[in-house]
């Protein structure tokens, strides 16, 4: 059996503040973030996995290892097989190419100064994939498979719609020809039918050239419709992980129930499942971390801290990190 594309090996990441001196209630001297504590996921070339939670659960800070961009502060993230922090020269060159981001905020991600030609031929052009002749002609191609008029190479980011750009985001990743696509919250704050248009492309896209999707969302009905497999994050540790189907048909975390619960249904009044405020990660609580929002929290919930465990089978296919899981 072939190594995992993506491995995350007992990651943690740790951001170091420095507290206001003289204030009443604080402790002089720094104090430390805890973005990512204890993180283990596996991706598999070819798979779409989502990482879903609220904000602050940690899904950018993972994504942002997985590019490579920060540096985990314990644990390691392997990419086929090899430590990122010893991918370096010709191979950081390939890894920058194989790995493609779409960005959330997709219009400030480009150059208001580039047409959408220069936009989408930039990565062809940094990574030698076609010769100045060929761009033009592919720039074309690109931009019709996602849905845009040839003759929009012409046009500025500032000219498009918020859905047009993000078609232009995903043109510029697919330039790359890569092997990844992450993409952060790239369906977030547009319309419902442009966000169904924009996910269906992804879905094509996926499936017609066996990309491997890593999609970051606070919203299971994305997930559920877009990825396979589902991770669900909280205060910077995965939380509940498995196939996206079963998952959201017999939700095992407290978590990912409320999150479930929380989506408005046409046929149900709205309603907060999910009471309580996310602890502050500079000050974690001991024992579960969801114990203070828990509807089911038992006493031993506030004292010991829960480790992953197999749920059904076959086994170590999902994983939950309950005391008391909903489903077995």
């Amino acid at each position: 059996m072939s190594a995992p594309l993506f491995s995350v090996l007992d990651v943690e990441k740790r951001f170091v503040l420095r507290a206001a001196s003289g204030l009443p209630g604080r402790r002089r001297g720094p104090l430390e973030l805890r973005a990512l504590d204890g993180v283990r996921l596996q991706v598999e070339e070819g798979s779409s996995l989502a990482l879903v939670g609220e904000s602050g659960s940690g899904k950018s800070t993972l994504v942002r290892l997985l590019l490579g961009l920060d540096r985990p502060s314990e644990g390691r993230v392997l990419y086929d097989g090899v430590d990122l922090q010893q991918v370096l020269g010709e191979r950081r060159a390939r890894f920058a190419r194989e790995v493609a981001f779409i960005y959330q905020d997709a219009r400030g991600s480009m150059n208001p100064r580039f047409t959408l030609a220069d936009i989408i031929g930039e990565p062809m052009r940094v990574h030698g994939l076609r010769t100045p002749a060929q761009i033009p002609g592919r720039v074309a191609e690109l931009l019709e498979r996602v849905g845009l008029p040839a003759s929009a190479a012409n046009r500025y980011p500032h000219q498009l719609s918020g859905g047009q750009v993000r078609r232009v985001a995903v043109a510029r990743a697919l330039a790359q020809q890569p092997r990844v696509i992450m993409a952060d919250e790239s369906v977030a704050g547009l319309d419902v039918s442009v966000q169904a248009a924009l996910l269906n492309l992804l879905r094509d896209l996926v499936r017609e050239l066996g990309v491997t999707l890593v999609f970051v969302t606070h919203d299971l009905g994305v997930a559920s419709y877009l990825c396979e497999r589902v991770a669900v994050m909280y205060l910077g540790r995965i939380v509940e992980a498995g196939p996206t189907a079963r998952i959201l048909a017999a939700p095992a975390h407290p978590y990912t129930r409320g999150l479930l619960d929380s989506f408005p249904r046409f046929d149900q009044p709205l309603r907060a499942p999910l009471r309580g405020e996310i602890p502050s990660p500079v000050n974690l609580p001991a024992g579960c971390r969801f114990a203070g929002r828990c509807p089911q929290v038992r006493d031993a919930c506030r004292t010991a801290e829960p480790r992953p465990v197999s749920i059904g089978e076959p086994a170590a296919d999902r994983l939950a990190a309950c005391l008391y899981p909903l489903a077995r």
